[in-house]
């Protein structure tokens, strides 16, 4: 992860972005957030908020939930998109890490960290394979484990690991700590905060807050398909910010 790698001030910008599914139904409406490089930013909300829809937005995954974009703008890096493929912001320097179908379970780690993306040259891959393993350690300790053998923080770590083997800009996490032990959240949290140390922008999605309000930089609240409340994190511990975007819909 290299320290030098250009990514402008403001990595992704989204302002009054509007999704309507295939059945009529609004998934999200006039949700605006932005992402600098260097920066932890965390979207938290409910089940059902409208997290997902808004990152698939900006990632290009769309289309596959049967929704696409009907308002609203999103900027990659300075590039407008309307309802862009995978392909194209994987070009622009975005790296998706889905809620589900993380990994491949029938291969091995090191396997897994090649089995998909865009992939740097073969001596640059090696480096960055050492980087994510000096990461997450127990990943680096089993690299010809199958991968359906791990447990669910660790096959976590795996497919954050893949997603950095194509050198993002912009690294979006879905649903980050969703399902497992409370014990791995700091941990995985900590891990977004050093990534974002070398000068990636960071972009997560949680259900709870726990303790990543010790870690991001910026939240934003989002429930019923709207912002409901964003800030800094320090503005949100111990306030009632929080609690009023969770009950508000």
């Amino acid at each position: 992860m290299d320290p030098q790698q250009h990514v402008p001030a403001t990595a992704l910008g989204v302002r009054g972005l509007k999704v309507r599914y295939r059945n009529g139904a609004l998934g999200v409406q006039d949700v605006s957030l932005e992402v600098a490089a260097g920066q932890v930013v965390a979207l938290f909300g409910p089940n059902g908020a409208g997290k997902t829809t808004t990152v698939r937005a900006v990632s290009g995954f769309l289309r596959s939930e049967g929704a696409k974009v009907v308002g609203g703008s999103v900027t990659l890096f300075g590039t407008p998109t309307a309802n862009p493929e995978p392909h194209q912001t994987s070009r622009l320097g975005v790296a998706f890490v889905a809620e589900r179908h993380k990994i491949f379970p029938g291969l091995s780690v090191a396997e897994n960290l090649v089995a998909l993306g865009r992939l740097p040259r073969r001596s640059r891959r090696r480096q960055i394979t050492d980087e994510v393993f000096e990461l997450f350690p127990v990943l680096g300790a089993r690299p010809r484990e199958l991968a359906g053998r791990l447990s669910g923080g660790q096959q976590q770590m795996l497919a954050i690991a893949r997603g950095l083997m194509s050198e993002p800009r912009l690294l979006i996490v879905d649903e980050l700590t969703l399902g497992l032990h409370h014990s791995l959240h700091a941990p995985l949290f900590e891990a977004m905060r050093r990534i974002a140390g070398s000068g990636k922008a960071v972009l997560v999605v949680d259900e709870s807050t726990g303790t990543a309000l010790d870690t991001v930089d910026h939240c934003y609240l989002i429930n019923g398909g709207r912002i409901r409340n964003s800030g800094p994190a320090a503005d949100f511990r111990g306030s009632e910010l929080l609690a009023a975007g969770y009950v508000e819909s």
